[in-house]
């Protein structure tokens, strides 16, 4: 559903402008026989099995007491995977009080101590994916989204990947040396699932651990995202330390402005006049740099501007997103 989509509904619901269905009108409820054996089997045939079985991989995963652990179980063992399991059944109060971080340090010593290929960190919903490579690194999610792709641009059904416009410059680079085009979005995930259905996108990510296969589903599937990752990586006979030893190191800065309501408009047009040179505005205003770029995006639901930029080290990527964020003080003094 469009942001435009979910505005109309919240305004009608808010206001409680809307009809009320008559009794006659009110649909049934059905649940489809055998959906966790159809899913399993979808997953699969997004990639190769008997490259994964050849690789026998080692993995240990946390499924974070989430419904994912009745899934993967499943499709792990037709790939002749060997999985240590960490918490492996839904359970609501361990939902309530997990912590990914501390999780994802527990998972990376487990894979150290049992020398395992992979680690992973799959979140209770199952949507977003915390990948440990085979030396016990944690990777952050720049790290995973440029081995990502590095790794699937030569095993691409399509020729483009859907990326928010926050994204490392790096990105795009990688993916050139592949001969793949980088499709630059709104950093909404309506926008990015958007995206992934266009034809020749065959993947997309949002730089914060959730990855799309949009020959799959066209959505957010730690799962399906994991199972891709094992895939490439049979098929190319690489581990994921080397590449992402192999990794360029991005420098992109986060800051947020207090910007009340009244001057979001005012400050996105004063930008736009100010930096003088060709902007994107796929979403807010990045402006280039010889070595980067800077983003400003007004957020859709808290009086405040979020400021990225990005450079050559930390100290110049810092300075420019303080030097934006000054401007944008001014700009509503």
């Amino acid at each position: 559903l469009s942001e435009d989509g979910q505005r109309r509904i919240e305004r009608l619901f808010q206001r409680q402008d809307h009809r009320r269905a008559l009794p006659g009108e009110v649909g049934d409820i059905q649940f489809p026989a055998r959906a966790l054996e159809e899913y399993a089997v979808a997953l699969e045939a997004t990639v190769d099995p008997t490259a994964i079985a050849q690789a026998r991989f080692k993995l240990v995963i946390d499924y974070s007491f989430g419904a994912v652990a009745s899934v993967m179980p499943n499709a792990l063992a037709k790939l002749g995977a060997d999985v240590l399991a960490v918490n492996p059944y839904a359970s609501t109060s361990g939902r309530l009080g997990f912590d990914p971080a501390a999780a994802a340090e527990r998972v990376a010593g487990l894979v150290r101590a049992s020398g395992a290929h992979l680690g992973a960190v799959i979140d209770p919903d199952g949507d977003r994916l915390t990948v440990i490579d085979d030396a016990g690194r944690v990777l952050d999610p720049t790290q995973a989204l440029l081995a990502f792709i590095d790794l699937v641009s030569d095993h691409l059904v399509g020729d483009a990947i859907a990326v928010p416009v926050n994204t490392t410059l790096h990105a795009e680079q990688i993916a050139l040396l592949h001969g793949v085009r980088l499709q630059l979005t709104k950093l909404s995930t309506p926008a990015l699932m958007d995206a992934a259905r266009q034809p020749g996108v065959g993947f997309a990510a949002d730089g914060s651990g959730g990855f799309i296969l949009p020959g799959f589903l066209p959505a957010f599937d730690a799962a399906a995202g994991l199972l891709k990752l094992l895939d490439v990586l049979a098929r190319t006979g690489v581990t994921l330390s080397s590449v992402v030893d192999a990794l360029p190191r991005a420098h992109v800065v986060h800051e947020t402005v207090v910007t009340p309501w009244e001057y979001k408009g005012m400050v996105m047009r004063s930008l736009v006049e100010m930096a003088g040179r060709d902007v994107l505005l796929v979403d807010g205003v990045r402006v280039p740099y010889p070595d980067g770029w800077v983003l400003a995006v007004p957020d859709p639901e808290e009086p405040v501007t979020h400021v990225w930029a990005e450079a050559a080290n930390d100290a110049e990527a810092r300075r420019l997103a303080q030097e934006y964020a000054r401007r944008i003080r001014q700009l509503v003094r």
